[in-house]
Order: C-alpha cells, then sequence, then structure tokens
C-alpha cells in the first residue's frame, strides 16, 4: 500500500530537486529564475523566500518592490539583493545576493503565485568560508570532530 501511494505522490506531484549553487563567503551570487515561455512578467508577480526559515528574500508586484513601497522583506537581505530590470521582458525573475555569508546557506523557492501555471523554482546556496574563525589551540578541546573529519577525507585521504 505505501508503494503504491509513494509512487502515485511521485506521479502526480513532480517535487523538483533544488539546483545547487556553491559561492565563497564575501562574494555575489545569482540565483536564478526563468519562465520556460519566456513570457514577459513586468506585469505581474514574484516572490522568492528562503524555505529553511521562511525568510522573504525579495518581492516584485507589478514593478513594486521590498526596497521601494512594500514591507516585509527580512532584516538580513535588506539592501543586499537587487533583481535584472531589463530582463522581465524575457520572464526572468532571477536575483542578485551582495555579499554573502554563512548565514545566507539555505534553499530558495522563486514563485509566480499569479499566473495561469503556477510555476516555482528551487535553488539551494551553499555559503563557504573559512572552516575556522580563530586558530584551533588544542586540538583536544576541539568539539566539532565531524567537520575534521570531513576536512581530511576530502585533502588527505
Amino acid at each position: 500500500m505505501t508503494l503504491h501511494v509513494n509512487i502515485l505522490i511521485n506521479t502526480c506531484f513532480y517535487l523538483p530537486e533544488p539546483k545547487l549553487i556553491t559561492v565563497e563567503e564575501g562574494s555575489d551570487v545569482t540565483l536564478p529564475c526563468s519562465l520556460w515561455t519566456k513570457k514577459d512578467i513586468r506585469f505581474t508577480r514574484f516572490i522568492w523566500k528562503k524555505t529553511d526559515d521562511g525568510q522573504r528574500v525579495f518581492l516584485y508586484d507589478n514593478g513594486d518592490l521590498y526596497s521601494d513601497k512594500l514591507l516585509g522583506q527580512s532584516e538580513q537581505f535588506k539592501g543586499r539583493v537587487s533583481h535584472f530590470p531589463d530582463e522581465l521582458k524575457q520572464g526572468d525573475a532571477s536575483i542578485i545576493i551582495r555579499n554573502t555569508t554563512r548565514a545566507d546557506s539555505g534553499q530558495y523557492r522563486c514563485y509566480f503565485p499569479s499566473i495561469q501555471k503556477p510555476q516555482e523554482f528551487y535553488i539551494k546556496l551553499v555559503v563557504v568560508g573559512e572552516y575556522f574563525d580563530e586558530p584551533v589551540k588544542d586540538v583536544l578541546s576541539f568539539k566539532d570532530w565531524s567537520l575534521v573529519s570531513t576536512l581530511l577525507s576530502s585533502c588527505c585521504i
């Protein structure tokens, strides 16, 4: 019975895998989101959210943005997120996040709630930086052994 339910769910509701993007901390990153129809979206609405914690990243509503007239953008993203106005004619709702931090890591969703066939796009962003903010002075007092094992396996084994 369970197998049949899983097959039915996977057949009826396509759950796409998020596209993985990895960037260095402090750099800028573009999160892609484009309608496959290339339909002009200048007079529609699209929303970017960080789905891990529900943060509101970017809102475009018929030409209005969070940063202009609309309230509600999460504090973490204020002043760091923009879109590509010239690309809206081709259905491109991509955004750029400037000066990324490790806190920006997570899963993002871009969606168009007001078009006839709503579309959603998922991105998994990984922001990498220095493994240690301070040098580890006493290896015996170090608690994150999973990180040490990951480092050793990637460089030495």
